[in-house]
């Protein structure tokens, strides 16, 4: 999955699981290998995508969800979802579970998601890129994470400049 966000626009008050949930939704996007071949990069996930993705897991996890069960949680008709649904769905997007559930982590992941949409629109390099992130602070696991997510997004750029 990759991280898109408009630069300048305020972010949303995320105060509720299915503000944060419905965010995801918004701001995150497959990965090209995760399209399964498809051309149509910049999509945002459906239900379906993503309980799919969870339901592929399921041999691992122990944990299936249904699409109809997202749509209530994103809507705010079901709030209360078990934790292995959480940790699934988290791990569907890539974010830590605590993003659900602890507002640091929250507003941590809405800063690196603008970061990254900065760091994208200007189209910086890698070496620059590690610069940056190790200014921030952040560890070296999220540094690597910020670094693959905009690998992504720089492989989702260059297939739309070359017409796809």
């Amino acid at each position: 999955m990759v991280a898109e966000h408009q630069g300048g626009q305020e972010l949303p008050p995320l105060d509720t699981l299915a503000a944060r949930l419905e965010y995801l939704f918004e701001t995150i996007r497959p990965a090209p290998e995760e399209l399964g071949g498809s051309e149509e990069l910049g999509l945002k996930c459906t239900n379906k995508d993503i309980a799919d993705k969870i339901n592929r897991q399921q041999p691992e996890t122990g944990v299936s969800i249904s699409a109809a069960y997202i749509g209530e949680l994103r809507r705010g008709v079901a709030c209360d979802p078990r934790t292995s649904h959480v940790r699934a769905l988290a791990r569907a997007f890539g974010v830590h579970p605590g993003y659900f559930v602890d507002d640091a982590a929250t507003h941590r992941l809405q800063d690196q998601i603008r970061l990254l949409s900065e760091l994208r629109r200007m189209g910086v390099t890698q070496v620059a890129l590690r610069q940056v992130l190790a200014d921030t602070g952040l560890s070296s696991a999220d540094s690597r994470l910020v670094e693959q997510i905009v690998a992504r997004l720089q492989a989702l750029g260059g297939s739309h400049r070359k017409g796809h």
